[in-house]
């Protein structure tokens, strides 16, 4: 891994270890004892030995969280009755929650191990000093993409994570209860948002670095 990308990871390692501790809080004043369980425990096990769960897309994780949304559907036109308002599942939770799906994580890791092959093939046909640094430059860039993949992975598992953990406890009806568990979700998908879009800009920014944007806009064609 060259330089560039570990400083990707670090950054990403400490903003991901900033969204969790504040979910930790949030989720401590809910008194939720929920724990992993089948897929998401799977998840949790690989990423935790591995890195990365390998997952071919976003929508997999998001789905084995979801149950957590139940809650607000089961409780929130009361929570709004109570406040004199209406309350609509999809667009105040269901939409928020489904923001990240559809992530495509198999293809653009692919497209890491193209432009690896691509550039380790330039690599070997040049040997000016000049080109290859810049092949070497840009060989580096599947480094950071591939980071940026697991950055993401890791995101969205967070966000599903704790969602899930929502699901314990539906009744009765509390103020109190909805209103912590609102903030855990409202935090939960505040944190993937800005999460991610920090790990586009940064990959952005690589690819402007790198001249791999218009190796990206072609699929990397020679």
């Amino acid at each position: 891994m060259d330089d560039a990308s570990l400083r990707m990871r670090v950054a990403f390692d400490e903003r991901i270890g900033d969204s969790r501790a504040e979910l930790a809080q949030l989720l401590a004043r809910c008194g939720t004892t929920n724990v992993r369980t089948g897929y998401l425990a799977e998840l949790a096990a690989r990423l935790e030995v591995f890195g990365s769960a390998g997952e071919p897309s976003s929508t997999s994780i998001l789905n084995a969280g979801a149950s957590g949304l139940e809650y607000f559907r089961r409780h929130g036109p009361e929570h709004a009755r109570r406040r004199h308002g209406q309350f609509d599942f999809d667009e105040e939770i269901g939409s928020r929650y489904d923001t990240q799906r559809d992530i495509p994580l198999a293809e653009l890791r692919a497209d890491a191990e193209r432009l690896e092959s691509l550039c380790s093939d330039m690599l070997d046909a040049r040997h000016d000093p000049w080109q290859r640094a810049v092949w070497q430059r840009i060989g580096g860039f599947a480094d950071s993409l591939r980071v940026a993949c697991d950055a993401v992975e890791r995101i969205v598992f967070d966000k599903a994570d704790a969602v899930h953990r929502l699901a314990e406890g539906v009744e009765p009806y509390d103020d109190l209860g909805y209103e912590a568990r609102l903030a855990v979700f409202e935090a939960a998908c505040r944190h993937a948002d800005a999460d991610v879009a920090d790990v586009l800009r940064r990959l952005g920014h690589e690819m402007a670095s790198t001249g791999t944007r218009d190796l990206a806009e072609n699929r990397y064609a020679t």
